[in-house]
């Protein structure tokens, strides 16, 4: 008997943590999750001969890309170009070999746009397209359309980021992870109001903390090291340094300045920071503004959409009572 009750409140026990122990998983049941469905365009264009009536076939399927009026001659070579470019089929075939399907990556998005939902009634999930850009393009989002670069996303230690000399510590974001995240990063620009102009460092910190905030609301168990875009080692240097780190801002007087210059600096993508030695970790000022704002949701337990919305970032500061 003894047993059983020691075995009963071990449970309870642990129900309770798992409740607590996330804040960011909110009931969604009341939400319906609705298929999401990723149209290839690279799969489409590159896996076939391109002819006349192919070409027909893909503006049917795709006349965002192609548009739906026959090509004239010039646009019909500029196709075959970009179909025959020795780059972008090489491409191709590592797309083939990372993503043979994307089911993966539909049911994260599925499960991201339900508590999408839930804080945005009336958002609607986006079409979203894929496509080779030349490691050129980022992610486009607007009028319920996701463009999706997906030669960005082919892995870390891929032979042609390094051929294209794309820095190293870029080069680590390259990878399938980071897909769901970026999206969503997209989605959270067009949702968390701007800066204006002469925005000063605090509100800067501030602004990417409540994207990251917005994000880790719509995948409640992202990673820290995926939610920062960090290494282990430099998310250990963070975690370490946390106390230090905000006294350098404070005694160098770093949260009210507007000079982008200066505070470019903590917030821009970097393999360090600079000012703070070739070992520290980069974008410290977007780490340090999500922590304040974690700080601010324990102080005050504000909701969502109060958070997202307050551009009051002294207020914020103060309320947080961030002290670490």
């Amino acid at each position: 008997m003894m047993r059983k009750i020691f075995f009963l409140k071990v449970v309870l026990l642990s129900l309770l943590l798992n409740a607590c122990g996330n804040r960011f998983e909110v009931d969604i049941s009341n939400i319906e999750a609705q298929e999401v469905t990723i149209l290839r365009y690279e799969e489409a264009l590159f896996s076939e001969d391109i002819d006349q009536e192919r070409i027909v076939e893909l503006q049917k399927a795709f006349p965002l890309f192609l548009g739906d009026m026959p090509l004239d001659p010039i646009q019909l070579g500029q196709l075959k170009a970009y179909v025959d470019d020795e780059l972008l089929t090489e491409l191709y075939k590592r797309t083939k070999q990372i993503y043979p399907n994307l089911n993966s990556i539909e049911q994260e998005l599925s499960l991201s746009f339900r508590y999408l939902e839930k804080y945005y009634p009336a958002f609607v999930n986006p079409q979203i397209y894929t496509y080779l850009s030349g490691v050129q393009d980022d992610i486009f989002y607007q009028d319920q359309v996701v463009m999706l670069s997906i030669d960005q996303y082919l892995g870390k230690d891929f032979e042609v980021y390094k051929q294209l000399q794309i820095p190293r510590y870029k080069q680590y974001r390259k990878t399938k992870e980071y897909v769901v995240k970026d999206i969503l990063m997209t989605i959270a620009i067009k949702h968390v109001p701007s800066l204006e102009a002469d925005a000063r460092l605090l509100e800067q910190m501030l602004y990417e903390g409540k994207l990251l905030f917005f994000i880790k609301s719509m995948m409640p168990n992202i990673s820290d090291q995926l939610l920062f875009g960090q290494t282990n080692t430099h998310l250990s240097w963070l975690q370490n340094k946390e106390s230090e780190l905000w006294r350098y801002y404070i005694e160098n007087e770093l949260l009210f300045k507007s000079d982008h210059l200066v505070y470019n600096k903590f917030i821009n993508d970097a393999p360090f920071t600079a000012l703070l030695g070739d070992d520290s970790a980069p974008r410290t000022g977007i780490w340090l503004g999500y922590q304040i704002i974690s700080s601010y949701v324990e102080q005050t337990d504000a909701n969502f959409l109060q958070i997202i919305n307050n551009n009051q970032a002294q207020q914020i500061l103060q309320r947080s009572k961030y002290k670490p």
